[in-house]
């Protein structure tokens, strides 16, 4: 899912014009690969790997040359911190669930601004983050949607559409979320026969 080709956008540029087809709010996608660079996770992996080299030399009942201990745990912690760069999976069980939530938000507070999500006439602005490598999805809404939508019917929307993986079966399963979303959406803020598209459906890729 990380990669987007042409045709992946294109469809869920059409989610989007969908998604707004019935409602005053302006929905923007925002696609990233991650939301923290997580520059101390390679090395946690290498020293974790030079450790469990290094036990296993000593421990285990081998012979080897002492001279080449050190070798094999400068290896070590080379293909564990290689491995650290390039494997979401590892960088997810070396982070807690609460730095991977903050980062998440951080950058998701940072693109509503970036995005111009604020910026719409009504501020009926809404927006959906999806961070591929923390997966997780963080929607961020304006004040107009505050204001007009009852809180009861947003959170449960909000709820149901939490339940959906959405990075498994993607991007089927994003439709299935935003069209939970675009329930009480669709209800409380219908679309004005004069209603102008004020930012652009195509999805936004971060890397």
């Amino acid at each position: 899912m990380a990669g987007y080709g042409e045709q992946v956008l294109d469809r869920l540029e059409k989610m989007v014009e969908e998604f707004e087809s019935n409602t005053s709010v302006e929905l923007v996608l925002v696609l990233a690969r991650r939301s923290e660079r997580y520059r101390d996770i390679p090395y946690k992996a290498g020293c974790g790997l030079a450790l469990v080299v290094l036990a296993a030399l000593v421990y285990l009942p081998v012979s080897f040359r002492a001279d080449f201990l050190i070798l094999d745990a400068v290896l070590a912690f080379a293909v564990g911190y290689l491995v650290g760069r390039t494997s979401p999976f590892l960088s997810r069980i070396l982070t807690g669930e609460r730095r991977r939530a903050a980062a998440v938000r951080r950058a998701a507070e940072s693109a509503f601004v970036s995005q111009g999500v604020a910026l719409t006439c009504e501020r009926t602005g809404l927006l959906v983050y999806l961070s591929h490598q923390e997966r997780r999805v963080e929607i961020l809404w304006d004040a107009g949607i505050e204001k007009c939508v009852p809180a009861p019917d947003w959170n449960a929307a909000r709820r149901a559409a939490a339940e959906v993986d959405v990075f498994e079966g993607f991007p089927d399963s994003l439709q299935r979320f935003l069209t939970l979303l675009n329930a009480p959406l669709a209800r409380h803020l219908p679309r004005a026969a004069d209603d102008v598209d004020e930012i652009s459906n195509r999805p936004v890729v971060m890397e």
